[in-house]
């Protein structure tokens, strides 16, 4: 007991001593503690958008490519897609008795940065998607946007599709999307889709 008393009252001395580099060890002590909390919560978040976005997803089946562009591109919507498959081939895997459900997603266009999907009404269902206005669409070139495009794109609004992700692809002008609804908040990655 002794011993930490002694080592307290000289940890006291040193700090009474020289203020300012005591000031500084505290300011890099706690922004080293405010640096590690921010990086845990950071990856917290990611991990559960991820665990959120790959649910329901068992296989994912794509043109060549490896498989973790398949995922970037197909499940999680952040990278450039590879190509698409066949229609027979999608078709043949569907009739297949071990697939319980297949989803179709033709992608490759995108507005204002946000990714066209061309899909069934089954993949907004895989995430429990509600409507927050309008309808679903029912026809080919019927659009329903996502919670984080909604604003952009008001129900009826029509617009062309851009080839690519990135600005300065071109625009299928010739070929217009009309907008049937938007969707609820999900917190998943439908929220930035049309």
């Amino acid at each position: 007991m002794k011993s930490i008393v002694s080592t307290f009252s000289y940890a006291l001395r040193m700090l009474l001593a020289r203020p300012g580099a005591a000031l500084l060890n505290a300011l890099l002590i706690a922004l080293g503690v405010a640096t590690m909390t921010v990086l845990l919560l950071v990856s917290t978040q990611m991990e559960r958008s991820f665990e959120r976005d790959l649910a329901g997803v068992d296989v994912i089946v794509g043109a060549k490519g490896s498989p973790l562009q398949m995922i970037l591109a197909g499940v999680l919507h952040v990278d450039v897609p590879a190509g698409n498959i066949p229609l027979e081939a999608a078709q043949a895997l569907a009739k297949d008795a071990r697939v319980k459900q297949l989803i179709p997603l033709s992608l490759g266009d995108s507005f204002q940065g946000f990714r066209i999907v061309g899909t069934t009404q089954a993949y907004p269902d895989l995430y429990n998607a509600q409507l927050a206005a309008g309808s679903m669409w029912s026809q080919p070139m019927q659009a329903v946007a996502g919670a984080d495009v909604a604003a952009q794109l008001p129900l009826g609004a029509s617009f062309a599709g851009t080839h690519g992700l990135a600005g300065g692809g071109e625009v299928h002008d010739k070929s217009q999307y009309t907008v049937t609804g938007h969707l609820q908040r999900c917190g998943c990655v439908l929220d930035r889709l049309i």
